[in-house]
């Protein structure tokens, strides 16, 4: 088989959430596992900035007049312009394949080539209401959508459970859609954490609706009224963060509930700082409404962290028996599950090692093989 020149959309390289982590933790084994094939990775004006691309991967820079992340947050979204200046740059490079990473930063291709997209979930699908402002911003998103499945070859999602969704509520049949599994970075693992602080609950995220933050924050209200001395910290960007974030009316709960000294917002955490902050947690609590995959669980987890989540969507497949799993719409069970991890040091030393199991499943390396599996599959079917 001839070297594959594989042209992969860079939109994402700079996003601080799962699409970003996503793009660089699957881009940096690839070029080791093929030298004969290609690697070039396409940016816009927002550059490399402080995420270094890996060696083997050629860089072209698109100069346009926003990135991404600044143009295609929940209320804009990227001009014309710009995304034609990304289409005709594609089309001047000879190419076998191309790789969208993201639907979400998705521009036209100019040239027949075949095209994977991926699509991590279909929230914005099913709960626009979770990710737009206006009924005008989710008919763009749509049009987007469809306009990429159009030109797609194969779709590739992160979960059996978005697998489905995309059958279900996208039309895309599921034997033209692989999955790979997300995975946490080797930098994730229990690490020394300095004693004498409260003990805290912790969530790791964006302050977004899907996040079902609020019933977080109850039923933390329901756990420390016997156990006054715990915390919940909230670690997510609700500042520079483009996507429909729920931070205002959270805030507002936290201050009815007088719960202003217990509850934290940390703002935008990086990365390298993650494992401490997992590590020191008592427990994960992720009661989502939708995930597409989840990565902060695994991440936690990884660190051996116990780890509450929500079942009926990607959650309970990422997590399966390795934690505890309640029904999101249920803020009595969910204070009930947070309580037994706090309560009962055995069940919580048990679900640690349990994590760090199931953590264990989950590889990067694994998924760029996969990755490049689909790619060469790609071109055989041509």
């Amino acid at each position: 088989m001839r070297a594959l020149r594989i042209g992969i959309d860079g939109g994402c390289w700079n996003n601080r959430r799962g699409y970003g982590r996503f793009l660089r933790e699957i881009l940096a084994p690839l070029p080791a596992l093929d030298a004969g094939a290609s690697y070039t990775l396409f940016l816009d004006s927002s550059g490399v900035q402080d995420q270094p691309v890996p060696p083997g991967v050629r860089v072209v820079e698109v100069s346009t007049s926003a990135g991404v992340n600044q143009a295609a947050h929940a209320s804009g979204r990227r001009s014309l312009p710009d995304l034609l200046r990304m289409s005709l740059t594609v089309a001047r490079h000879d190419l076998d394949l191309f790789f969208f990473p993201s639907v979400y930063s998705y521009f036209p291709l100019l040239r027949p080539v075949p095209t994977l997209l991926c699509i991590h979930d279909t929230i914005p699908e099913r709960n626009p209401a979770f990710a737009f402002h206006s009924a005008r911003q989710r008919r763009f998103w749509n049009w987007k959508v469809r306009l990429a499945l159009a030109q797609a070859r194969r779709v590739l999602t992160v979960s059996q459970y978005s697998r489905r969704c995309i059958e279900r509520h996208l039309g895309w049949p599921a034997d033209r859609t692989d999955v790979i599994y997300e995975a946490a970075s080797s930098a994730f693992r229990p690490v020394p954490v300095s004693g004498g602080q409260a003990p805290y609950v912790l969530h790791v995220g964006g302050i977004s609706p899907n996040k079902n933050l609020p019933a977080l924050v109850r039923a933390f209200a329901s756990v420390q009224q016997s156990r006054p001395g715990i915390r919940l910290v909230l670690a997510g960007d609700h500042l520079t963060d483009g996507f429909k974030s729920s931070h205002a009316e959270l805030a507002a709960l936290i201050r009815a509930a007088g719960l202003e000294s217990s509850v934290s917002f940390t703002g935008y955490v990086p990365e390298h700082e993650l494992p401490a902050l997992y590590s020191g947690a008592a427990l994960l609590a992720f009661p989502s409404l939708d995930e597409g995959f989840g990565l902060p669980a695994v991440e936690a987890m990884s660190c051996g962290l116990p780890v509450v989540a929500s079942r009926g969507h990607a959650l309970e497949e990422v997590v399966g028996g390795a934690g505890l799993l309640v029904d999101p719409g249920n803020e009595e069970q969910l204070a009930l599950a947070i309580a037994a991890i706090l309560d009962d040091p055995a069940r919580a030393t048990r679900l640690r090692q349990q994590s760090l199991a199931r953590a264990a499943e989950f590889s990067w390396s694994r998924a760029a093989g996969e990755l490049l599996a689909v790619f060469r599959g790609m071109m055989e079917r041509l």
